[in-house]
Protein backbone atom coordinates (compact mmCIF):
# COMPACT_ATOMS: atom_id res chain seq x y z
CA UNK A 1 0.00 0.00 0.00
CA UNK A 2 1.31 3.79 -0.91
CA UNK A 3 1.99 6.03 1.52
CA UNK A 4 -1.10 8.54 -0.25
CA UNK A 5 -3.25 5.81 0.53
CA UNK A 6 -1.90 4.95 4.11
CA UNK A 7 -2.45 8.61 5.01
CA UNK A 8 -6.27 8.77 3.64
CA UNK A 9 -6.98 6.17 5.60
CA UNK A 10 -6.18 7.53 8.41
CA UNK A 11 -7.58 10.65 7.73
CA UNK A 12 -10.66 9.11 7.50
CA UNK A 13 -10.21 7.42 10.46
CA UNK A 14 -9.44 10.54 12.81
CA UNK A 15 -12.44 12.60 11.83
CA UNK A 16 -15.16 10.09 12.77
CA UNK A 17 -12.99 10.29 15.68
CA UNK A 18 -12.49 13.82 16.70
CA UNK A 19 -16.49 14.20 16.05
CA UNK A 20 -17.47 11.84 18.22
CA UNK A 21 -15.08 13.34 21.04
CA UNK A 22 -16.53 16.64 20.17
CA UNK A 23 -20.20 15.75 20.22
CA UNK A 24 -19.80 13.82 23.60
CA UNK A 25 -18.05 17.06 24.99
CA UNK A 26 -21.01 19.41 24.33
CA UNK A 27 -23.42 16.90 25.40
CA UNK A 28 -21.45 16.81 28.91
CA UNK A 29 -21.25 20.56 28.63
CA UNK A 30 -24.94 21.13 28.58
CA UNK A 31 -26.02 18.55 31.02
CA UNK A 32 -23.19 20.25 33.45
CA UNK A 33 -23.10 23.78 31.94
CA UNK A 34 -22.21 26.34 34.20
CA UNK A 35 -22.85 24.13 37.47
CA UNK A 36 -20.03 25.85 39.89
CA UNK A 37 -21.24 28.74 38.73
CA UNK A 38 -24.73 28.65 39.47
CA UNK A 39 -24.52 27.04 42.55
CA UNK A 40 -21.44 30.42 43.49
CA UNK A 41 -24.25 33.02 41.77
CA UNK A 42 -26.97 31.18 44.26
CA UNK A 43 -24.97 31.33 46.70
CA UNK A 44 -23.68 35.52 46.68
CA UNK A 45 -27.26 36.20 46.10
CA UNK A 46 -28.63 34.61 48.85
CA UNK A 47 -26.02 36.10 50.96
CA UNK A 48 -27.03 39.93 49.29
CA UNK A 49 -30.54 39.14 50.73
CA UNK A 50 -29.57 38.46 53.76
CA UNK A 51 -27.51 41.67 53.94
CA UNK A 52 -30.29 43.67 52.30
CA UNK A 53 -32.39 42.56 54.80
CA UNK A 54 -30.49 43.63 57.34
CA UNK A 55 -29.73 46.85 55.66
CA UNK A 56 -33.21 47.69 55.83
CA UNK A 57 -34.38 46.33 59.05
CA UNK A 58 -31.31 48.46 60.70
CA UNK A 59 -32.29 51.89 58.85
CA UNK A 60 -33.63 54.22 60.39
CA UNK A 61 -36.50 57.22 59.09
CA UNK A 62 -33.18 59.34 58.85
CA UNK A 63 -31.55 56.78 56.51
CA UNK A 64 -34.80 56.13 54.51
CA UNK A 65 -35.10 59.87 53.71
CA UNK A 66 -31.98 60.19 52.54
CA UNK A 67 -32.44 57.92 49.98
CA UNK A 68 -35.57 58.86 48.89
CA UNK A 69 -35.86 60.14 45.23
CA UNK A 70 -39.48 60.66 44.43
CA UNK A 71 -41.05 62.01 47.62
CA UNK A 72 -39.91 63.87 51.05
CA UNK A 73 -41.22 64.05 54.88
CA UNK A 74 -43.82 66.24 55.62
CA UNK A 75 -45.50 67.39 58.73
CA UNK A 76 -42.89 66.57 60.79
CA UNK A 77 -43.87 68.88 63.91
CA UNK A 78 -46.61 65.97 64.35
CA UNK A 79 -44.16 63.19 64.48
CA UNK A 80 -44.31 61.38 67.70
CA UNK A 81 -47.48 63.15 68.43
CA UNK A 82 -51.53 61.59 69.02
CA UNK A 83 -53.04 60.97 65.45
CA UNK A 84 -56.71 63.02 66.38
CA UNK A 85 -59.39 61.37 65.83
CA UNK A 86 -61.55 61.46 62.87
CA UNK A 87 -64.15 59.12 61.45
CA UNK A 88 -64.63 58.95 57.29
CA UNK A 89 -67.27 56.38 55.53
CA UNK A 90 -65.60 54.62 52.51
CA UNK A 91 -67.28 54.18 49.21
CA UNK A 92 -69.16 50.66 50.38
CA UNK A 93 -70.58 52.59 52.92
CA UNK A 94 -68.37 51.16 55.97
CA UNK A 95 -67.53 53.84 58.61
CA UNK A 96 -63.86 53.40 59.73
CA UNK A 97 -62.32 55.60 62.80
CA UNK A 98 -58.75 55.75 63.51
CA UNK A 99 -58.74 54.92 67.03
CA UNK A 100 -60.71 51.47 66.12
CA UNK A 101 -57.46 50.74 64.63
CA UNK A 102 -55.53 50.86 67.55
CA UNK A 103 -53.01 48.16 68.20
CA UNK A 104 -52.28 47.94 64.82
CA UNK A 105 -50.21 49.97 61.94
CA UNK A 106 -52.62 52.34 60.16
CA UNK A 107 -51.32 54.58 56.28
CA UNK A 108 -53.53 56.94 56.04
CA UNK A 109 -53.36 58.27 52.07
CA UNK A 110 -54.95 61.14 50.53
CA UNK A 111 -55.34 61.25 46.59
CA UNK A 112 -57.11 62.11 44.10
CA UNK A 113 -58.33 60.45 40.52
CA UNK A 114 -57.24 63.45 38.97
CA UNK A 115 -53.77 63.36 40.07
CA UNK A 116 -50.65 61.37 38.08
CA UNK A 117 -48.32 60.41 41.14
CA UNK A 118 -51.27 58.84 42.88
CA UNK A 119 -52.05 56.82 39.71
CA UNK A 120 -48.47 55.70 39.87
CA UNK A 121 -48.84 54.83 43.36
CA UNK A 122 -51.73 52.55 43.48
CA UNK A 123 -50.31 49.50 42.02
CA UNK A 124 -47.62 49.83 44.75
CA UNK A 125 -50.52 49.93 47.39
CA UNK A 126 -52.19 47.22 45.58
CA UNK A 127 -49.45 45.03 46.41
CA UNK A 128 -49.04 46.41 50.16
CA UNK A 129 -52.05 44.92 50.77
CA UNK A 130 -51.29 41.77 49.49
CA UNK A 131 -48.75 41.36 51.15
CA UNK A 132 -49.36 42.78 54.78
CA UNK A 133 -52.51 40.99 56.06
CA UNK A 134 -55.02 43.66 57.58
CA UNK A 135 -54.40 42.20 60.83
CA UNK A 136 -50.71 43.90 60.58
CA UNK A 137 -51.62 46.79 58.33
CA UNK A 138 -54.82 49.41 57.72
CA UNK A 139 -55.02 51.09 54.68
CA UNK A 140 -57.17 54.28 54.35
CA UNK A 141 -56.98 56.33 51.34
CA UNK A 142 -59.10 59.42 51.36
CA UNK A 143 -60.21 61.97 48.43
CA UNK A 144 -62.34 64.87 48.55
CA UNK A 145 -64.26 63.96 45.98
CA UNK A 146 -67.59 63.09 45.20
CA UNK A 147 -68.30 59.04 45.99
CA UNK A 148 -70.07 59.20 41.94
CA UNK A 149 -66.46 59.81 41.23
CA UNK A 150 -64.02 57.90 43.12
CA UNK A 151 -66.14 54.39 42.93
CA UNK A 152 -66.14 53.90 39.19
CA UNK A 153 -62.29 55.07 39.20
CA UNK A 154 -61.92 52.48 41.97
CA UNK A 155 -63.20 49.64 40.47
CA UNK A 156 -61.85 50.31 37.30
CA UNK A 157 -57.96 49.98 38.39
CA UNK A 158 -59.15 46.93 40.71
CA UNK A 159 -58.06 48.82 44.39
CA UNK A 160 -58.40 46.27 47.23
CA UNK A 161 -57.90 48.66 50.14
CA UNK A 162 -60.58 50.94 51.95
CA UNK A 163 -61.15 54.41 49.81
CA UNK A 164 -62.67 56.86 51.33
CA UNK A 165 -64.93 60.30 50.11
CA UNK A 166 -64.72 63.30 52.23
CA UNK A 167 -66.30 65.68 49.57
CA UNK A 168 -67.53 68.75 51.93
CA UNK A 169 -66.51 66.98 55.51
CA UNK A 170 -63.83 68.71 57.89
CA UNK A 171 -61.31 66.87 59.06
CA UNK A 172 -58.36 67.83 61.94
CA UNK A 173 -55.35 68.91 61.95
CA UNK A 174 -52.87 67.71 60.18
CA UNK A 175 -54.94 65.82 58.34
CA UNK A 176 -56.82 68.83 57.34
CA UNK A 177 -53.77 71.00 56.01
CA UNK A 178 -53.11 68.38 53.59
CA UNK A 179 -52.60 71.04 50.37
CA UNK A 180 -50.51 68.67 48.05
CA UNK A 181 -50.85 65.03 46.99
CA UNK A 182 -50.47 62.25 47.22
CA UNK A 183 -49.78 62.70 51.10
CA UNK A 184 -49.62 59.76 53.73
CA UNK A 185 -49.36 59.39 57.47
CA UNK A 186 -48.06 56.37 59.01
CA UNK A 187 -49.48 56.23 62.15
CA UNK A 188 -48.27 53.68 64.73
CA UNK A 189 -49.64 50.68 66.94
CA UNK A 190 -49.96 53.31 69.71
CA UNK A 191 -51.81 56.24 67.56
CA UNK A 192 -48.88 58.16 67.23
CA UNK A 193 -48.11 59.83 63.90
CA UNK A 194 -45.01 57.75 63.04
CA UNK A 195 -43.92 59.63 60.07
CA UNK A 196 -45.57 61.93 56.68
CA UNK A 197 -44.30 61.33 53.28
CA UNK A 198 -45.27 64.00 50.21
CA UNK A 199 -44.76 62.43 46.36
CA UNK A 200 -45.14 59.20 45.20
CA UNK A 201 -43.25 56.62 47.27
CA UNK A 202 -42.80 53.31 45.75
CA UNK A 203 -43.55 49.60 47.65
CA UNK A 204 -39.69 49.03 48.84
CA UNK A 205 -39.65 52.81 50.83
CA UNK A 206 -43.51 52.22 52.35
CA UNK A 207 -42.28 49.21 53.95
CA UNK A 208 -39.21 50.10 54.98
CA UNK A 209 -40.80 53.16 56.57
CA UNK A 210 -43.16 50.77 58.27
CA UNK A 211 -40.06 48.90 59.48
CA UNK A 212 -37.86 51.28 60.55
CA UNK A 213 -37.53 52.66 64.16
CA UNK A 214 -38.17 56.55 64.31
Amino acid sequence: MSEQKKTNQLIWIFIPVVGIAVIAGAIYAVINRQTPEDESFEQAEAAANVIAAAVVADNNLEDIVKSAQTWGEAFKPWFGKTAPEFTVTDIEGKQHSLSSYRGKNVLVVFWATWCPPCHKEIPHLIELRKEMSEDELAIIAISNEAPGTVKPFVNSKGINYSVASVAGAMLPSPFADVTSIPTAFYIDRNGRIKFATVGLVELDDTKAILKAEG
